[in-house]
């Protein structure tokens, strides 16, 4: 039988987990915030992450999955990210 890896599990994502591992409460509650926000793609909501942790943005970006152009794959990241903020809340 094979168990189910969460995406997250399945990428590397130290910086992240890093970063978010140090955040507040309150910093984590407005993780969520940005992640579940639809108006602003992956790419700025990292950004916004990144502002809010304090954390470096290029090292969080470098982390997740993209294609073969270099764009950021949205709903993997947003699956991986969910799946952080899941382990620390």
């Amino acid at each position: 039988m094979t168990t189910s890896q969460t995406e997250e599990e399945k990428l590397n994502l130290d910086a992240f987990n890093e970063s978010i591992n140090k955040a507040s409460s309150s910093e984590i509650d407005t993780l969520w915030a940005i992640l579940k926000y639809k108006e602003i793609g992956i790419y700025r909501k990292v950004k916004c992450m990144a502002d809010v942790l304090g954390a470096d943005f290029e090292a969080l970006i470098g982390e997740l999955p993209s294609d073969s152009s270099g764009r950021i794959l949205d709903q993997r990241s947003r699956h991986a990210i969910h799946d952080i903020l899941i382990k620390y809340s």
